[in-house]
Parts: C-alpha cells; sequence; structure tokens
C-alpha cells in the first residue's frame, strides 16, 4: 500500500480536529469585552510589542490593517510609525477603549470597527492595505479561511502571531488545579497550511519576559482564571495555593510572579501573492 504523500494531508481538517480537543473553548465577543480594560493594561506594559514591531519593519508611507486589534496593543505605536492604520475587533468594547486612546494620544490617522472573521469586510467598508497584520487572533475554526482573507486585503505583506506549545497558558498551573492541559494545534499547522498555499513564509520567534507583574494578587488571580473557565472551590484554592508559590510581593502592593513556563509566540510572515 502506497504511504500518504504531504501534499494529501489537510492541515485546515488536522488544526480543526486539534482544536476541538484543547482544553477550553473559543471566547466570544462579550468574554473580552469583559477583559478588555485589563487586558489593555497588562498588554501595554509587554515587551511583546516592541518585538513584533521590530520584525514587522513597517515602512511610514504604507497603511496597516490591524485583524483583532484589542485595544491597539500594536495599532497606537503603529500609528506613530505608519501612514494610516485601520483596527477590526469584534469586541466592541476593545474598539472603544482603542478609540478612546487614540483620541487621548492625538492620533488623526487611525480608523476602528468592530468588525468578525465571518462579516462581510468589503461591504463594510474595509480596502486591501499594504500591509496587513493578525497579532495573537488566530483562534478561528476555518484557519484557510481566515488567511485566504488576510491575503486578500494584502498588498505588500501579511504577518501574524500563532501559538508555540501551550503559548500563554502556564502548564505548572493547570498541574496544581488539577486539570489536564490540552493547548491545541500551535503555529506548525499554520506554517504548514501556507505552504501547501505556495506561500514561503519566514518564521520567528518572540519569547516574552520571564517576569508577569501585576497590581495585585487579585489581578494575577483573574489573569490565571481566564485560562481555565469555571473553577470550583477545590481548584480556585489550589490555583491560589499556586500563584502564591511562584509570587513575590513588592512594597506598592505589586506582585511578580515568576512560573517557570516563558510563552513562546511564532512570528509568521509572507508576501501575499503565492510562489
Amino acid at each position: 500500500m502506497a504511504g500518504q504523500r504531504y501534499q494529501d494531508i489537510d492541515w485546515n481538517l488536522l488544526r480543526q480536529q486539534a482544536q476541538a480537543e484543547k482544553s477550553g473553548q473559543g471566547k466570544t465577543a462579550s468574554d473580552w469585552d469583559e477583559r478588555a480594560a485589563s487586558f489593555a493594561r497588562r498588554t501595554g506594559q509587554s515587551g511583546y510589542t516592541d518585538a513584533f514591531i521590530a520584525l514587522l519593519d513597517p515602512k511610514p508611507d504604507w497603511s496597516v490593517l490591524d485583524v483583532g486589534s484589542g485595544p491597539g496593543t500594536l495599532a497606537l505605536p503603529l500609528a506613530t510609525r505608519m501612514r494610516a492604520v485601520t483596527c477590526i475587533d469584534f469586541s466592541p468594547q476593545m474598539i472603544r477603549i482603542l478609540t478612546e486612546r487614540a483620541s487621548q494620544a492625538g492620533l488623526a490617522n487611525i480608523k476602528a470597527f468592530p468588525i468578525s472573521w465571518d462579516d462581510d469586510w468589503r461591504r463594510l467598508g474595509i480596502v486591501p492595505h499594504d500591509l496587513v497584520i493578525a497579532s495573537r487572533s488566530l483562534a478561528v475554526a476555518d484557519l484557510a479561511f481566515a488567511l485566504r482573507r488576510l491575503n486578500e486585503f494584502a498588498v505588500r505583506k501579511v504577518a501574524v502571531t500563532d501559538r508555540v506549545g501551550p503559548g500563554p497558558r502556564d502548564p505548572d498551573a493547570f498541574a496544581a488545579v488539577g486539570r489536564p492541559l490540552h493547548p491545541g494545534p500551535d503555529y506548525i499547522y499554520t506554517v504548514n497550511l501556507l505552504y501547501q498555499m505556495g506561500h514561503l513564509a519566514t518564521v520567528d520567534f518572540i519569547r516574552l519576559a520571564e517576569t508577569d507583574r501585576h497590581r495585585s494578587f487579585d489581578e494575577a488571580i483573574a489573569h490565571y482564571r481566564w485560562m481555565f473557565g469555571e473553577l470550583d472551590g477545590r481548584e480556585t484554592r489550589r490555583l491560589h495555593a499556586y500563584i502564591r508559590s511562584i509570587a513575590k510581593d513588592h512594597d506598592d502592593g505589586s506582585i511578580s510572579l515568576h512560573p517557570r513556563h516563558v510563552p513562546t509566540w511564532a512570528f509568521i510572515s509572507w508576501r501575499p501573492a503565492p510562489r
């Protein structure tokens, strides 16, 4: 019997199957609405933004479409470097915070819209841009559809980031709580699917800081609970004990966490026209 050929592998289907087995399913717009304010505070302090922009190498005369922009983690600094920035996110609260922050910073070259992956982008006024990015926003059911859509709206370059291994989920926290961790598909599915679509992608890696700082113990707990969803009383006590075991208190009331697992993201970029 002949062996299976690489080109016969359906990477999109394999990813969908792996996605269905992961710990915790995708977050809704209302989930992100609830987290918008804390997410904006935390991502504004992360070295992720500087690393992403350095790898992106944006040009001053380019326009960029930021898909899954969140509260402006990348859009705000990019607006100071690029001609025009368009942001879309399915969380209205994220878009509201982004718009407020852009106004406070006096950035007049940002447009933001509450639009999802599944909406008709062209009908809603989105046009092709020089550069299209999707930063940590590829948690979609149909990755092939998402990648084709990014290509459709990119003129010069597409850049995305995808998880490496468990990504932002802490394996030691899952072990402490007593739950198995099934992280689901990571960046290698994306790279393989792009190759099958005719794109020779470049892959770099962004390794986040080993120290994670929070304003309070309660804020750290809220951040970790996001990994799990609902926890019962026993699981909550175990999570508290784990976080306390990796925490260091500071005089200003904040705490820094020092987990063994350091999240890593794959930065994947390619030209929108296939080879």
